[in-house]
């Protein structure tokens, strides 16, 4: 199972994979309307130049492609990091991928074993008890 941390990411990169393809299907009809009428070319040549250039089709195509290939490699990501998770487990003596993170959260690159809710304020307490 995964942490609650490691899902959150899942959703964030998922929305924002959806705000981008949704950014790319608008300009997309907004690129083939722009190619197909010539009374909406014409305003917008006239009242926004630059724009034009970018209602060509050669944007969309170009964001279709990133939305595509970011996708390839989320995937990618998530399945290399599933795979060490596992082998991790397996490695621990058959623990779940969760027991594995909780563990790691657990322990310090020392070894040094501390609880999850250490924090700044922790910290600085224990520094004003030594400076006391």
């Amino acid at each position: 199972m995964q942490s609650d941390r490691d899902s959150f990411i899942h959703v964030l990169y998922a929305i924002i994979l959806v705000q981008f393809v949704a950014i790319a299907v608008l300009l997309g009809g907004f690129s083939n309307e722009y190619l197909a009428n010539v009374y909406f070319r014409a305003w917008v040549d006239n009242s926004y130049p630059w724009l034009g250039s970018m209602l060509q089709g050669q944007a969309v195509a170009l964001l279709v492609g990133m939305a595509l290939g970011a996708t390839v490699l989320l995937i990618q990501r998530f399945r290399v990091e599933t795979k060490l998770r596992d082998e991790a487990g397996q490695m621990m003596g058959g623990l779940s991928a969760q027991t594995v993170d909780q563990d790691y959260l657990e322990h310090s690159v020392s070894g040094e074993s501390r609880s999850i809710g250490e924090g700044p304020r922790d910290v600085l307490a224990e520094l004003e008890k030594i400076d006391s």
